[in-house]
């Protein structure tokens, strides 16, 4: 019996979807290097800002979630009580 995978665990797609990220990241900012943009406010002129504020925005709901993971989780007999 042989083993069927799903299409995205396949090595030809996950590698298609890797070289597609990373192209996506490069054209993002070659872009910022060729149309530079007004920043509204003055800290958010230098280079990268947008992409480091996303970053530390992720990193900080991840963060958020786990600590409200040990608030809310139940306990695995919780259902069959």
């Amino acid at each position: 019996m042989t083993e069927q995978h799903d299409f995205f665990s396949r090595p030809s797609v996950k590698r298609t979807l890797w070289i597609l990220l990373y192209a996506s990241c490069a054209v993002t900012v070659l872009a910022g290097f060729l149309f530079p943009t007004k920043a509204p406010f003055g800290f958010a002129s230098f280079f990268g800002f947008y992409a480091i504020l996303g970053f530390a925005a992720c990193a900080g709901l991840i963060l958020l979630a786990k600590c409200m993971g040990k608030f809310l989780k139940k306990p695995g007999d919780y259902y069959d009580k």
